[in-house]
């Protein structure tokens, strides 16, 4: 009787051990997190500017520097994994990482992972290197081969809305790009953000052009599907993190130039001379009695082909070759500010009014900063609702004083169009230089910069920096 108790007891500590050991090897990141240790974050290792590993080993982007900032208020330490994309799902997935850094939402991601709110929004696009050019998009996306990341949300996206194109899958956005950079692809799908990180860290950023905008998405951060507690208290853990943090991180990480190859508006310009040129010999041949006529005709065309048909003002291709020979020739005792500024939430007039009184305001905001600004500045629409002006030998304070009132002028106008009146504002950059010869692309970057800031400021304001 003893011996058979024993036995029993014996029995009954062998199966406690072995559940204990069953319940420690299938634990969830959910069980795994709340115990107190380190969050393991995945992502992917090639994703600039979002998630990348850097030349010394170490995590870096704008994804990483969130979770650090969550790690920060929320008193927690972070173990990031960053690896191929695909790979950065599967950790997630098995249980291996608790937490995917950020990726967007599908269908079929929604049947294993739960998500939390997004953090940032991107926008994906198709890109051409400078040979395709001209290439008809639609033809392009049935017969086209296209290089995407394998795993990507860009891969599953393609092969649902254009099956007849032939994709390259690749690891991760950096094997990807440097395929490009090699001539060995010529078309392929990115984000907006990340492939214009890379191509303006590379040798030849107008190598590869976007030609179509494919969609907009946020990026979200994600657990594995049924981990909630751990989803609320991450969900409670971001909103710890302030909106000025946040946006700091995206301003420090989203502004980049956006690509555009530097040949296009010559070329285009080269075209029209030519057929003006050809047009005037043929004249020529026909009638002489033409040639003082013909001589006056070709320097309107000149004229028309540096003018901005909608307001009246010059035009992007003008501005640029003035504003470059402006910077060419400056020398040390001169000055030269650069405004640039767009209109806020133009889409929303748009969307709600349409194109006809978006047309209307843009022309009726040209006006009234026309009047504001001095009679040799140089004012061009250089975009859809973007403008730019130039001007020399002002001080600083005359600069900083002619910015904040082309800036106000517009906020302070009215535009009635079919009995409805239309408050706008804009969001301006300027930046005052006396370095002599400086680059004028450098100028517009920086005005730029500065607008986006502004932007980011709550809009219907400006930003001036001395260079």
């Amino acid at each position: 009787m003893t011996i058979n108790m024993c036995r029993f007891i014996f029995i009954l500590i062998l199966m406690n051990i072995a559940q204990t050991n069953a319940n420690e090897f299938n634990r969830t990141p959910e069980a795994w997190s709340m115990e107190g240790g380190p969050l393991i974050v995945a992502n992917s290792k090639a994703w600039k500017p979002f998630s990348y590993i850097d030349d010394s080993g170490e995590p870096q982007g704008l994804l990483v520097d969130i979770w650090k900032e969550y790690a920060r208020v929320n008193n927690i330490k972070i173990i990031f994994l960053l690896t191929d994309w695909n790979e950065s799902v599967q950790l997630v997935r098995s249980g291996k990482a608790d937490v995917h850094a950020g990726l967007l939402w599908s269908d079929t991601r929604e049947s294993f992972f739960d998500y939390l709110d997004g953090v940032v929004e991107i926008e994906t696009q198709l890109f051409f290197s400078a040979d395709y050019l001209g290439t008809d998009v639609a033809q392009f996306l049935q017969s086209g081969e296209l290089g995407v990341v394998m795993g990507g949300y860009e891969e599953s996206y393609i092969r649902e809305k254009y099956p007849n194109v032939k994709l390259i899958s690749y690891t991760n956005n950096e094997v990807m790009l440097n395929s490009a950079f090699s001539g060995e692809l010529n078309a392929f799908v990115a984000d907006f953000q990340v492939a214009n990180f890379y191509l303006y860290t590379s040798s030849e950023p107008s190598s590869f052009s976007p030609v179509k905008h494919l969609y907009s998405a946020q990026i979200r951060p994600a657990v594995k599907e049924g981990a909630h507690r751990l989803r609320i208290e991450l969900e409670t853990g971001m909103s710890n993190i302030s909106k000025v943090d946040l946006q700091r991180i995206q301003r420090k990480w989203l502004h980049v130039e956006t690509v555009y190859p530097k040949y296009l508006f010559q070329f285009v310009f080269s075209l029209l001379l030519g057929f003006s040129l050809l047009y005037i010999l043929q004249l020529r041949k026909t009638v002489s009695s033409r040639t003082a006529e013909l001589r006056q005709l070709n320097l309107e065309l000149q004229h028309l082909a540096s003018i901005d048909s909608l307001t009246g003002i010059y035009n992007r291709r003008y501005f640029i070759r003035s504003l470059k020979d402006a910077c060419r020739t400056m020398n040390e005792e001169a000055s030269l500010t650069l405004l640039l500024f767009d209109i806020d939430k133009f889409k929303t007039i748009n969307d709600n009014f349409g194109h006809v009184v978006g047309d209307y305001i843009i022309k009726q905001i040209a006006q009234v900063v026309a009047e504001e600004i001095p009679s040799d500045a140089v004012f061009a629409r250089i975009g859809g609702e973007e403008f730019c002006i130039y001007l020399h030998n002002l001080t600083v304070k005359q600069a900083n004083t002619l910015s904040k009132k082309v800036q106000a002028c517009v906020s302070a106008a009215q535009f009635e169009k079919d009995q409805v009146c239309h408050h706008v504002s804009v969001s301006l950059g300027s930046v005052y230089c006396t370095t002599a010869m400086v680059d004028h692309q450098y100028l517009i970057n920086q005005a730029d910069h500065l607008m986006y800031i502004a932007k980011s400021l709550g809009r219907d304001g400006y930003q001036f920096k001395t260079l």
